[in-house]
């Protein structure tokens, strides 16, 4: 029998069909127009569309008169298992890290340099703790704690991971055509490093979703999860957006966590728990 994933819609304040859409356009559009108009800022300041998801999540409750609800179900959600889940969730994602890293060693990608200072390869925003675990919080709550469990109102489980994931990852393709295009990434292959990184978030999503699913949909353990990730990943696997290498060198594309290695990883991640929700 396959797992059941369930949104308790008297205590969520379910969003119509025309609401998650309107959610989806919303964050990719003003995500795609904010990298355009403000191209020539840094990168910590483009990474404030971070927060998008949540603020639009945020905004249809206010139109809809639910925002107290929302908050409500944000803030006194969380149960024991929040800990639990946030505690396992953040191993599995530091697993698939340093199952990356073997991977790439012993097919000869990647090769580790004890002489990189891997702090350089975390981005800038991501280096003050309390800062990159607000950032994280803001994509959270817009993803798997309102886009998720509306879309498994409306959908089935598998339906729903895969268009909360295709999101997720066309959300980071502005910014990523933007730094892979520009003249101090010297990213040799431009093109496959964007599908890459779509695709990793695609599928990286189930992951993410299951999590959230088990947790009852509260902020915390994703959040934990995707903070722990943009910590571990550039230090050791290095930064796929601005092409700076961590412990380990070889080509980003090839052997980051959010590339082509990533991708295969959770791939398979991904299968277990479709098969589960089968």
């Amino acid at each position: 029998m396959g797992l059941i994933a369930s949104v308790d819609s008297s205590f969520f304040p379910s969003p119509s069909i025309t609401d998650l859409f309107s959610h989806i356009f919303l964050t990719l559009f003003v995500t795609g127009l904010w990298v355009y108009i403000y191209r020539h800022r840094s990168f910590t300041f483009l990474a404030l569309a971070m927060f998008f998801p949540s603020l639009f999540a945020i905004s249809i409750h206010i139109y809809h008169g639910s925002f107290i609800r929302f908050i409500s179900f944000l803030l006194f959600n969380p149960q024991w298992s929040t800990i639990y889940w946030s505690i396992v969730g953040s191993l599995i994602s530091i697993f698939t890290i340093v199952i990356c890293c073997l991977i790439n060693y012993l097919i000869g990608w990647g090769q580790f340099c004890s002489k990189k200072e891997k702090s350089l390869s975390v981005h800038q925003h991501n280096r003050y703790l309390i800062c990159g675990w607000i950032r994280a919080l803001g994509e959270e709550i817009g993803w798997r704690s309102y886009l998720l469990p509306g879309l498994l109102i409306h959908f089935h489980p598998i339906v729903a991971l895969n268009i909360s994931g295709i999101v997720w990852g066309l959300y980071h393709v502005p910014v990523m055509i933007l730094l892979c295009y520009h003249s101090q990434s010297k990213v040799q292959y431009p093109i496959r490093t964007i599908i890459v990184q779509c695709m990793s978030c695609w599928i990286s999503a189930f992951f993410y979703g299951w999590i959230a699913i088990q947790c009852q949909y509260s902020m915390i353990p994703p959040t934990m999860i995707h903070f722990i990730w943009n910590q571990i990943n550039p230090r050791l696997l290095g930064s796929i957006y601005t092409n700076t290498p961590g412990w380990m060198i070889g080509e980003q594309w090839k052997i980051n966590g959010e590339g082509f290695m990533g991708c295969f990883v959770y791939f398979i991640v991904a299968i277990i728990i479709i098969i589960q929700f089968w």
